[in-house]
């Protein structure tokens, strides 16, 4: 648990990775991924984001399960569903941990969303995305839009305003 703890307060200190490369993808199409992921009910099955094109989506990374930063994160993003589903946007969470760890994060907290896992030693996803770090997914969030295109990248995320942010940006891309 100490090492978690200060892996996540590495995180939260900015001290892994680059800082600008997600916004590169910002007017691109969304870099296709598949992997391995635990859905809600806990069954773990494959992904293909390509699968959900056409719906509007939010592919949050973050460091590490069951850390400070990264539960109170997924905990926010719990209390908030409603608001995402209301506006039919699709939450995926995405992180460099195994899938029986996600299998736990997910259980302990009741994350009604499913999550990623972006295998540690390779971090695919993540570096497509301009998203890794020195050991784990750095916190960086993308917004797609229905066409595939990623529209937004929020690479400082303040928690408390990452669902106003987020609807926001999504109200701001329908008007375009």
């Amino acid at each position: 648990m100490k090492i978690k703890l200060i892996l996540g307060t590495l995180c939260l200190v900015g001290l892994v990775g680059k800082v600008d490369a997600g916004v590169k993808l910002v007017g691109k199409p969304a870099p296709l991924f598949t992997a391995q992921i635990v859905c809600p009910d806990g069954s773990v099955r494959d992904f293909n984001l390509k699968e959900y094109i056409g719906n509007k989506i939010v592919l949050y990374f973050y460091p590490m399960d069951d850390t400070p930063g990264c539960t109170k994160q997924a905990e926010c993003f719990c209390k908030n569903m409603s608001r995402l589903e209301a506006e039919d946007i699709i939450l995926l969470g995405v992180s460099c941990d195994s899938v029986n760890s996600h299998m736990k994060f997910q259980k302990k907290y009741s994350l009604p969303y499913p999550l990623i896992s972006d295998s540690r030693l390779k971090r695919t996803i993540s570096k497509m995305y301009g998203a890794d770090g020195f050991l784990f997914a750095k916190r960086k969030t993308y917004l797609i839009n229905t066409k595939g295109i990623v529209f937004k990248v929020f690479e400082h995320i303040t928690i408390e305003n990452q669902i106003d942010d987020i609807l926001n940006a999504f109200k701001a891309e329908k008007r375009k």
